[in-house]
């Protein structure tokens, strides 16, 4: 069977993106009334009008507003950057613990373009491993990545975000009650590749940060091929369909 794909960016890549007024182009959330954050929007005078009122979030601290352009999830807050963005840090560890938790630094030291590259079948929909195809597509892209991994400080471990950070907003690990939020632990190592060069490896991709002259910069994104090595065509075939599962579902 044939696995539907979309184009390389769009099955790859990491992000989400804002119209031109910053608010997020995903499908808005809706409020029931049961919603003790949800209300209706006074009208000039100070009446209801029935209109529903931006969603008011727990004003937690560090939070520079009490409210978020966007709904955000336990463990972040709003607190967009006043000014410039600035490097975090030249060591390359303590950057890359600010630039995960922050969806500001995730904007400003993406480079633009960065290179992404995955399995050409994801881009061309062939059949994964048909030798008469290039095994890698690579795209370039102007748009920030902003994906799943935080650093978790207490922990000091790399843990698992259930959704991306926007620009504007932090990780910092607690809810609005001043709780920890409870990430589960993922597997991501760092490995040094130069002076000027560090990779970050998960189980399914490769993200390489390089050194300029300001500051560190995400340059290129790899996601790995899950059927590399695999013999065509019979097993190349059954990997697939194990991984797709039947044609009904």
């Amino acid at each position: 069977m044939r696995i539907p794909t979309a184009s390389l960016a769009l099955a790859l890549l990491p992000m989400i993106t804002l119209d031109a007024s910053g608010q997020t182009t995903d499908t808005p959330v809706r409020h029931s009334a049961a919603d003790p954050l949800a209300s209706s929007a006074p009208d000039g005078d100070g009446h209801n009008d029935g209109k529903p009122a931006r969603r008011q979030w727990p004003l937690i601290p560090g939070e520079t507003r009490g409210d978020s352009p966007v709904p955000m999830m336990p463990g972040r807050i709003y607190a967009p950057t006043v000014g410039p963005v600035t490097c975090p840090s030249q060591n390359f560890e303590e950057f890359f613990h600010a630039f995960l938790n922050n969806g500001d630094l995730q904007v400003a030291y993406t480079a633009k373009p960065y290179v992404l590259k995955g399995p050409y079948y994801l881009k061309h929909n062939t059949e994964p491993g048909d030798p008469a195809n290039p095994q890698w597509a690579t795209v370039e892209i102007n748009q920030p990545i902003h994906g799943y991994y935080r650093f978790d400080a207490r922990k000091q471990a790399y843990v698992f975000d259930s959704s991306r950070l926007l620009p504007g907003q932090q990780w910092t690990g607690i809810d609005a009650f001043g709780k920890p939020t409870d990430n589960p632990p993922t597997q991501l190592t760092i490995r040094q590749v130069s002076d000027i060069e560090y990779a970050m490896e998960t189980r399914d991709r490769i993200t390489t940060f390089s050194k300029r002259a300001d500051c560190w910069y995400l340059t290129h994104d790899w996601t790995l091929d899950p059927f590399e090595g695999c013999q065509w065509p019979d097993q190349c075939r059954s990997m697939r369909e194990y991984e797709g599962g039947n044609e009904e579902d």
